[in-house]
């Protein structure tokens, strides 16, 4: 099976065929287009709007008797989040993108990811907070949780680590636990930030790294620090 390309993908079309890549564990993950292109696109908007943004991994949980047909969970979730988050941090804007996944067991459970202005958010702590307070007042929800390595800061212009953290978020799109879900319940959702024209930089690359090569760069880099 050849690896395709992001890039390659986007121009044969296609809206819900995977790209299949290689995740760090070494199995190998189908991703759908169509939500890959709007995480490209509110990561690339975000950049365009700050010089440096803060992303952060956040996992929301339904509880296990909570299973819903719907998404309304997760759209009133989004709302107080982002007044939360607005009004303990003063930012503007407020970024994300999300993907519901039903797998083996009968309830939801949904990924996020949050951007927001890294000179006025450091940390995801402050964001974290937020999440559990929304989730300790939502019956239907069950504790919130954080990824490994759950954030990093994106600077405007920096292709290497926006490419890194778009491969990683990609795994948001896989087509696993993407097919149970009820007559009313998208897989995805985000934010709608639309691009600063005027202060957007075309990243030097924008290509869906195949797993196989992100792990060269790591082995590389790993030998590079031996070296020194």
């Amino acid at each position: 099976m050849r690896e395709v390309t992001y890039n390659e993908r986007i121009l044969l079309g296609d809206r819900w065929l995977p790209i299949y890549t290689r995740g760090l564990n070494g199995k190998v993950y189908g991703c759908y287009v169509e939500p890959l292109r709007a995480l490209e696109r509110q990561m690339t908007a975000m950049v365009s709007h700050h010089a440096n943004v803060l992303m952060i991994r956040v996992d929301i949980h339904v509880k296990e008797f909570e299973g819903t047909l719907d998404n309304k969970l997760m759209t009133d979730f989004m709302h107080e989040l982002r007044k939360g988050i607005k009004k303990a941090h003063s930012v503007k804007r407020i970024g994300y993108f999300w993907v519901r996944e039903i797998e083996t067991v009968k309830h939801q459970h949904y990924h996020l990811l949050i951007m927001v202005d890294a000179d006025k958010v450091n940390t995801p702590k402050g964001i974290f907070i937020e999440c559990e307070k929304i989730s300790r007042r939502t019956y239907e929800l069950a504790k919130p949780s954080l990824p490994p390595n759950s954030y990093v800061k994106v600077k405007r212009g920096d292709s290497e680590t926006f490419d890194r953290m778009f491969f990683r978020s990609s795994y948001l799109t896989k087509e696993r636990g993407k097919n149970r879900k009820g007559k009313y319940a998208n897989n995805y959702g985000s934010s709608n930030i639309a691009l600063n024209e005027k202060k957007h930089i075309t990243p030097t690359s924008r290509t869906f790294i195949s797993g196989i090569e992100y792990l060269k760069q790591i082995e590389a880099e790993a030998n590079k620090k031996k070296i020194a």
